[in-house]
Formats: structure tokens, C-alpha cells, sequence
């Protein structure tokens, strides 16, 4: 049996790995600052996995010694609130990576997959692979950079298995923060106009959260070998066509209402994924289709009284 521990289980990708069909027999243990939702325990208390969970903020004093991979998905992800408050997001993800390699250096036999973001690499209009160098252009890419390199050095200095999936932006669901999709879902279901930085003409690539966790599965079970992967559908879609998918798909007009742009707004991002097309992975839902989809189950959550705007992590 494989040992597991997800290092911010609460979030909406650790919600959706845990609930999808594919997860090996596995000891879970389940660690966030903040409770788990009972749609993801229920059913895994139903399955051949063995499940404990842990609240805390913290790997310093998790006990897992059968573990033999420790998934790190906690972080700042909030790019405004970085930019707003950036020594709390050097300071998060940071210590969120030293705390981790520290656990890790204790557990030698442990493989570490650690999410991290394309927005290391800095704005680029054509494809990135991951031999680029890092340039980072505002604190919370800065962070995540600071958080790669800290791991690949415990990795080379104890022999440390480490994979690192850079990924693109994620579409599910199950996101619940202060993301495109789940405040152009609240702004359009309250009649309100979607607030846009700018005019709307910044371009990011987006990829369902559940092809990430297809790479993800393929790293616990290291039928994926260490490196870093860049992992995206190479599919780019402009602030606006995001929302206009969204409106379509709810069937409401779009409206939206320009906001003052961020401090800093990278126009672009771009990644090249074909390190991961060679071991056979393709995403297998289209960007669009992801929005649709979310948007339809968000608009739900919405109806039923759920926020969408809590959690600001993976």
C-alpha cells in the first residue's frame, strides 16, 4: 500500500484527486489548516483507502513514517493579495517549502511532487520549456520560484526524489477562490457586471483541473520519473473570451466593467508541455469545455447559498 500525505488537502485540486475514480489502495493523510468539505471524505470513506486527517498548518510535527510521498499543494496563490501584502506570500510559500523538505530529509524514502506555476518563468508569447530561466516579474511568482529552487536544492543535496509540475490556469468546479471563472459566475448570477483588469486583453493558457491530476496520479505511482514538467493544454484565451464562455454557457449576457489594472499584469504566459506528451500524457478536456462545465456546477453552488470566493490556494 502506498503511504500519501497531501500537504493542503482542503483545496479544490486536492478535492478533485480525491474524489476522482483512479486513485490506487492508499494510506491518506490529509493535511490543511482549514476543515475538509464531507463531499470528499465521504466517499473515501466508502473505497479500500485508509484515511486520516490532520488539521494544521504545518508538516513540523505530522506523523507518517509508512508514507512514501508527500504531495505539497498548500500555498499563496492570490496574485493580488501578494502584490498587496508580498512578505506574506514570500513568507507563506517559503516556509511552506522548507517546512516540507525539512519532513522530508527526515523521510528519505519519500518522494516529494510539489505544484508550482508558469508564472515562474516570467510573460512570454511563445513557449517555455523547462530549461528556461526563471523571471519572475511580482511577488507571487517570486515565491513560487524561491519555493522550486528551495526544493531542488534539498533534492540534490540528501538525494531527494522530487517532481515539480509547473501548472498553467486550472478550471474546476470545486475552485473556490478569488479566481476569473468563480467571480465572473457570482458578478453574472447577481446581475452585476464582471469586473476586468484593463481591457480585458491579457491572455492566459487554461487546462481542467482534472488532466492535472491525471499527471499528478502518474507521479504518486512514479510511473512519471522526477524532473520538472510543464503541464498545460497550450491553449491561450483572453480575459474576455473566458467570460463570454461563462455567459454562454450560463445563459446570460456578458457584461463587464474595467477595473484598474494591477500593479503588475504580465500580458502573457506560455509553456511548452511536450516533456510531458513524451511519457503519453494529453489533456483530455478542451479549455472551453472546462469552463462550460464549471460554470454550470459553480452557478449551482452558487444557487444553493455556497460561497465562491474562499480559500486562495490550490
Amino acid at each position: 500500500m502506498t503511504g500519501l500525505v497531501v500537504y493542503g488537502a482542503a483545496g479544490f485540486v486536492a478535492s478533485t484527486l480525491l474524489t476522482g475514480p483512479s486513485l490506487p489502495p492508499l494510506k491518506l493523510t490529509l493535511v490543511d489548516q482549514e476543515s475538509l468539505e464531507q463531499s470528499v471524505l465521504d466517499p473515501l470513506s466508502l473505497t479500500h483507502i485508509q484515511v486520516e486527517v490532520v488539521q494544521s498548518s504545518s508538516m513540523a510535527d505530522i506523523v507518517a513514517d509508512d508514507a512514501d510521498v508527500l504531495l505539497v499543494l498548500a500555498g499563496q496563490t492570490d496574485v493580488d493579495q501578494a502584490l498587496a501584502e508580498p512578505a506574506l506570500a514570500f513568507d507563506t510559500n517559503i516556509t511552506i517549502a522548507v517546512e516540507s523538505a525539512e519532513w522530508w530529509r527526515c523521510h528519505p524514502q519519500v518522494r516529494l511532487i510539489y505544484l508550482s506555476s508558469d508564472e515562474v518563468l516570467g510573460a512570454s508569447s511563445y513557449p517555455l520549456n523547462e530549461e528556461a530561466p526563471f523571471r519572475p516579474t511580482q511577488p507571487y511568482a517570486a515565491s513560487k520560484a524561491a519555493a522550486e529552487m528551495t526544493l531542488r536544492c534539498y533534492s540534490e543535496s540528501y538525494g531527494l526524489e522530487l517532481v515539480v509540475i509547473r501548472s498553467c490556469n486550472l478550471v474546476g468546479s470545486r475552485q473556490r477562490a478569488r479566481k476569473l471563472i468563480p467571480t465572473t459566475v457570482q458578478h453574472l448570477a447577481s446581475g452585476l457586471p464582471v469586473p476586468i483588469f484593463g481591457d480585458g486583453s491579457h491572455r492566459r493558457e487554461y487546462l481542467a483541473v482534472e488532466d492535472l491530476c491525471e499527471v499528478i496520479l502518474q507521479a504518486i505511482i512514479r510511473t512519471l520519473p522526477t524532473g520538472t514538467y510543464n503541464c498545460t493544454s497550450g491553449i491561450a484565451l483572453q480575459t474576455t473570451e473566458v467570460v463570454a464562455i461563462v455567459a454562454e454557457a450560463l445563459g446570460i449576457e456578458p457584461i463587464c466593467s474595467q477595473v484598474k489594472d494591477r500593479l503588475v499584469h504580465d500580458r502573457c504566459y506560455a509553456m511548452d508541455a511536450s516533456k510531458l506528451s513524451a511519457h503519453g500524457w494529453k489533456p483530455q478536456i478542451t479549455p472551453a469545455d472546462a469552463i462550460s462545465v464549471a460554470a454550470i456546477e459553480l452557478k449551482s453552488a452558487w444557487d444553493n447559498g455556497q460561497a465562491l470566493t474562499h480559500r486562495s490556494y490550490h
